[in-house]
Protein backbone atom coordinates (compact mmCIF):
# COMPACT_ATOMS: atom_id res chain seq x y z
CA UNK A 1 0.00 0.00 0.00
CA UNK A 2 1.38 3.89 -0.58
CA UNK A 3 2.11 4.65 2.51
CA UNK A 4 1.76 8.65 1.97
CA UNK A 5 -1.99 8.12 0.75
CA UNK A 6 -2.19 5.87 3.95
CA UNK A 7 -1.21 8.90 5.99
CA UNK A 8 -3.24 11.19 3.86
CA UNK A 9 -6.11 9.17 5.19
CA UNK A 10 -5.07 9.03 8.54
CA UNK A 11 -4.91 12.87 8.30
CA UNK A 12 -7.64 13.91 6.64
CA UNK A 13 -10.09 11.37 7.72
CA UNK A 14 -9.12 10.08 11.42
CA UNK A 15 -7.14 13.64 12.42
CA UNK A 16 -9.64 15.83 10.60
CA UNK A 17 -13.25 13.66 10.64
CA UNK A 18 -13.67 14.17 7.23
CA UNK A 19 -15.87 12.10 5.17
CA UNK A 20 -14.17 9.32 3.31
CA UNK A 21 -16.29 10.28 0.35
CA UNK A 22 -15.67 13.37 0.49
CA UNK A 23 -12.18 12.38 0.61
CA UNK A 24 -12.06 9.93 -2.49
CA UNK A 25 -13.90 12.84 -4.43
CA UNK A 26 -10.71 15.03 -3.19
CA UNK A 27 -8.22 12.10 -4.12
CA UNK A 28 -9.60 11.61 -7.57
CA UNK A 29 -9.66 15.23 -8.15
CA UNK A 30 -6.09 15.05 -7.59
CA UNK A 31 -5.96 17.63 -4.83
CA UNK A 32 -3.15 16.52 -3.01
CA UNK A 33 -1.33 15.87 -6.54
CA UNK A 34 -1.91 12.39 -8.78
CA UNK A 35 -2.39 8.85 -6.71
CA UNK A 36 -2.89 6.08 -9.08
CA UNK A 37 -6.55 4.38 -9.38
CA UNK A 38 -4.58 1.04 -7.82
CA UNK A 39 -3.50 2.98 -4.91
CA UNK A 40 -6.68 4.47 -4.13
CA UNK A 41 -8.25 1.04 -4.91
CA UNK A 42 -5.67 -0.53 -2.61
CA UNK A 43 -6.39 2.49 0.01
CA UNK A 44 -9.85 1.77 -0.07
CA UNK A 45 -10.18 -2.48 0.75
CA UNK A 46 -7.19 -1.90 3.35
CA UNK A 47 -10.36 0.45 5.16
CA UNK A 48 -13.20 -1.90 4.11
CA UNK A 49 -11.09 -4.67 5.78
CA UNK A 50 -10.35 -3.01 8.88
CA UNK A 51 -13.95 -1.59 9.26
CA UNK A 52 -15.51 -5.23 8.53
CA UNK A 53 -12.34 -6.63 10.72
CA UNK A 54 -13.67 -4.57 13.74
CA UNK A 55 -17.22 -4.79 13.22
CA UNK A 56 -16.94 -8.59 13.84
CA UNK A 57 -15.00 -7.93 16.65
CA UNK A 58 -17.88 -5.60 18.16
CA UNK A 59 -20.17 -8.63 17.43
CA UNK A 60 -17.95 -11.27 19.80
CA UNK A 61 -18.90 -8.44 22.33
CA UNK A 62 -22.78 -9.45 23.01
CA UNK A 63 -26.01 -11.02 21.22
CA UNK A 64 -26.89 -7.16 20.44
CA UNK A 65 -24.11 -6.47 18.98
CA UNK A 66 -24.25 -9.99 16.97
CA UNK A 67 -27.52 -9.61 15.76
CA UNK A 68 -26.39 -6.17 14.22
CA UNK A 69 -23.15 -7.38 12.30
CA UNK A 70 -24.76 -8.80 9.02
CA UNK A 71 -26.25 -5.86 8.46
CA UNK A 72 -23.74 -3.51 8.96
CA UNK A 73 -21.33 -6.19 7.19
CA UNK A 74 -23.56 -5.56 4.07
CA UNK A 75 -24.21 -2.02 4.00
CA UNK A 76 -20.39 -1.44 4.81
CA UNK A 77 -19.48 -3.80 1.83
CA UNK A 78 -22.18 -1.67 -0.72
CA UNK A 79 -20.79 1.71 0.81
CA UNK A 80 -17.22 0.39 -0.37
CA UNK A 81 -18.52 -0.80 -3.78
CA UNK A 82 -20.14 3.14 -4.64
CA UNK A 83 -16.49 4.33 -3.52
CA UNK A 84 -15.02 1.76 -5.51
CA UNK A 85 -16.87 2.22 -8.52
CA UNK A 86 -16.51 6.07 -8.44
CA UNK A 87 -13.05 6.11 -8.46
CA UNK A 88 -13.52 3.69 -11.48
CA UNK A 89 -15.42 6.02 -13.07
CA UNK A 90 -13.31 9.35 -12.17
CA UNK A 91 -9.94 6.88 -14.18
CA UNK A 92 -12.24 5.58 -16.72
CA UNK A 93 -11.44 8.73 -19.03
CA UNK A 94 -8.25 9.26 -18.15
CA UNK A 95 -4.90 7.88 -19.49
CA UNK A 96 -3.12 5.23 -18.48
CA UNK A 97 -1.28 6.35 -15.80
CA UNK A 98 -2.40 9.92 -15.25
Amino acid sequence: MNESLWDLYQTVCQEEMQPLGDFVDRLVANEWGPYSKDDILDLLREIEGQILSNIQVKAMEGPRFATMADEVSEQTQQEFEALIGKVERAFAGRAPGS
